[in-house]
């Protein structure tokens, strides 16, 4: 059986009858007639009853049927793709980024996939990355970084890089000076954090009940700017420090490394497996990781690439 015989099926089910059908497909009624005996000795059941009025399919080839129609539309549809990833990329490519990664990625991704790959448009998304998450689900983002993401329907993903997670302190802070702290001498401090439907403070809430610890919270801050301006002015909190190296290094927060456990996620790009514009959209994505790459390599993203010892 190959996509001829289904299309065979397909034609007699529209046109009602084997001649109709044979000049559909461009065959001699003969040839039609002898391609379908064929099948249906293949198959070993009836797949088309004839009458006075023409032709109609029996039970068995409604089955066929049903089955050839979707067969020939992936088979259109992986011709349309691949004559797709033929072309030069083309088009909108609806990309999300976490508010903790969007302010340094930007300006290092947009100007290479600008001088690349002029006839790419962008739409950048800033948001929290279980919204992010929801968005590339509803089909509203076609690409997405994301962090510790469970498998998801109509999604694929690729790990990039592991970052690990700080206590962020002014440098005057009691424990300022220390190299690593663990996270059960943080309970006792009064720490800001992000509310619970941040990533960042899910992941810190699961962690702790996993290690049966309460931390003390403070207050519930979703703006990160204003979250790290308050660390500068005395509150504790816990982050990656993507957007924190400048301040670091100019000795305005101080970032000690959390152990038992370490805090550590890793930071994912996920995809929509239906793209509707897959040369852009894989083009978008490659450029993506390897800006991500090569941010971490120099050490302007502090983290540890996937597979690297």
């Amino acid at each position: 059986m190959d996509i001829r015989d289904l299309q065979l099926v397909i034609g007699i089910a529209e046109t009602g009858s084997l001649s109709a059908a044979a000049r559909k497909l461009n065959l001699t009624q003969p040839a039609l007639s002898a391609s379908l005996r064929r099948l249906e000795e293949e198959l070993g059941v009836k797949l088309v009853h004839r009458h006075s009025r023409g032709s109609e399919l029996t039970e068995e080839g409604q089955y066929v049927l049903e089955r050839a129609y979707g067969i020939c539309n992936d088979v259109t549809d992986i011709r349309s793709v691949v004559q797709n990833l033929a072309d030069e990329p083309t088009g909108l490519v609806r990309i999300g980024l976490p508010t903790t990664v969007a302010g340094k990625l930007i300006p290092e991704f947009l100007p290479l996939l600008r001088a690349r790959y002029p006839k790419i448009k962008l739409h950048i998304v800033e948001a929290m990355s279980g919204v992010l998450a929801e968005l590339l689900q509803l089909g509203r983002l076609d690409i997405a970084i994301l962090f510790d993401i469970q498998p998801m329907a109509g999604l694929r993903s690729e790990p990039i890089l592991r970052e690990r997670h700080h206590l962020l302190v002014p440098p005057g802070h009691e424990l300022a000076r220390k190299d690593v702290v663990r996270l059960e001498e943080m309970a006792r401090l009064g720490l800001l954090l992000p509310s619970q439907g941040n990533s960042i403070r899910r992941y810190i809430d699961q962690t702790c009940v996993a290690e049966g610890l309460s931390l003390n919270i403070l207050g519930d801050i979703d703006s990160l700017n204003g979250l790290i301006n308050l660390v500068e002015s005395g509150y504790p909190t816990i982050l990656p420090l993507y957007l924190l190296t400048d301040r670091i290094r100019e000795k305005r927060i101080v970032a000690i490394p959390i152990t038992r456990p370490q805090l550590e996620w890793t930071v994912h790009l996920a995809s929509r497996h239906d793209a509707t514009r897959p040369r852009a959209n894989l083009t978008a994505s490659r450029l993506l990781i390897d800006v991500a790459t090569q941010l971490v390599k120099s050490g302007k993203w502090p983290g540890q690439l996937v597979g690297a010892s």
